[in-house]
């Protein structure tokens, strides 16, 4: 084994160690020498690869979301090629922006340390981690939202953003607690089903968009701003 390969050998066995670290653990609960000893490293080794903890994390993200990112990317230049123009379906629109993640979580061998993670960081206060995270998935966001409010010009932007928030909190819900979904339904529903969950997801998620907002607005009308809890 030449310099080169063992060097990328030693920089995927920590990146390994680590995904699975700081979804056990969270971003302050793991510890770099943890992160070594897994894998078979010294913390030398980790800061010339990565500089520091939060260059390691900023590297999973990057190795996990990268690829994610860019088939988001690519599916959808694609429709919006194939509309020419035109405004997207919602209903497509849905379907290339849940299937990259939909895909890696339910692919063998990894699926399930992946959603750990997934788990982990986006309910980790640490405010680091949240903006990590933000700048991974910005551009992402903006392209998205900005064929949404295409596809559904009519709703106010203050509600475009809540119904996609909506979309990714339930997404990930389920994503990270399958069995608790499982469990919950009484065996009826399976998240490990991809073609269903999808399936589901959709059906829900364009009605949802589809629903007359709530005020032009987009915020409750007197009574109810009253009647909020």
């Amino acid at each position: 084994m030449n310099r080169t390969t063992q060097t990328e050998v030693s920089r995927t066995s920590i990146l390994d160690a680590a995904e699975k670290a700081f979804g056990d653990s969270g971003f302050e609960g793991a510890s770099l020498r943890q992160i070594a000893e897994a894998a078979n490293a010294n913390l030398a080794t980790i800061y010339y690869h990565f500089s520091s903890k939060e260059g390691l994390m900023e590297a999973v993200f990057s190795r996990r979301f990268g690829p994610i990112h860019e088939e988001h990317f690519q599916m959808l230049r694609q429709l919006e090629e194939a509309h020419k123009g035109a405004a997207v379906p919602l209903e497509k629109l849905l379907t290339a922006m849940l299937t990259p993640p939909l895909r890696m979580a339910t692919t063998p061998g990894k699926g399930e340390t992946v959603m750990r993670l997934i788990g982990r960081v986006v309910t980790d206060p640490n405010p680091q981690v949240q903006e990590m995270l933000r700048r991974q998935h910005r551009d992402v966001r903006a392209a998205y939202l900005d064929a949404f409010q295409r596809s559904v010009p009519r709703l106010p932007k203050v509600e475009l953003l809540w119904r996609f928030e909506f979309v990714w909190g339930a997404f990930v819900f389920v994503l990270c607690n399958p069995s608790r979904v499982e469990k919950n339904t009484g065996g009826l529903c399976h998240p490990s089903d991809a073609t269903a969950l999808l399936g589901q997801m959709i059906a829900v998620f364009s009605a949802g968009f589809h629903a007359p907002a709530m005020s032009k607005a987009g915020r409750p009308s007197g009574a109810a701003k009253r009647n909020s809890i």
